[in-house]
């Protein structure tokens, strides 16, 4: 059995992990990676906390964007839809 360090081990996941992550979040994630095990324990709690912080941050933005673009499509589509109607009539 290989022993392996904490941030080695979450460095090996995050690249080795197929997920639809952005580059970004991906980024902070391997940046997390670093500081596990290098510092006492407040301090990885606190690179954590701000680790997760990021990361709702980016949540709420796709969220955001989502519904934006559903709306989009959703308009979109039906006004496709009606442009067909028309042509075909």
């Amino acid at each position: 059995m290989e022993h392996t360090s904490a941030g080695a081990a979450w460095e090996q996941a995050v690249k080795t992990s197929e997920t639809n992550l952005k580059e970004d979040d991906t980024n902070v994630l391997l940046m997390l990676s670093k500081m596990l095990g290098q510092t006492d324990v407040e301090g990885q709690i606190s690179q954590i906390e701000i680790t997760e912080t990021f990361l709702e941050k980016q949540i709420a933005e796709a969220v955001e964007e989502k519904n934006k673009n559903e709306k989009l499509y959703r308009k979109l589509g039906t006004t496709i839809g009606l442009a067909i109607v028309i042509i075909l009539i």
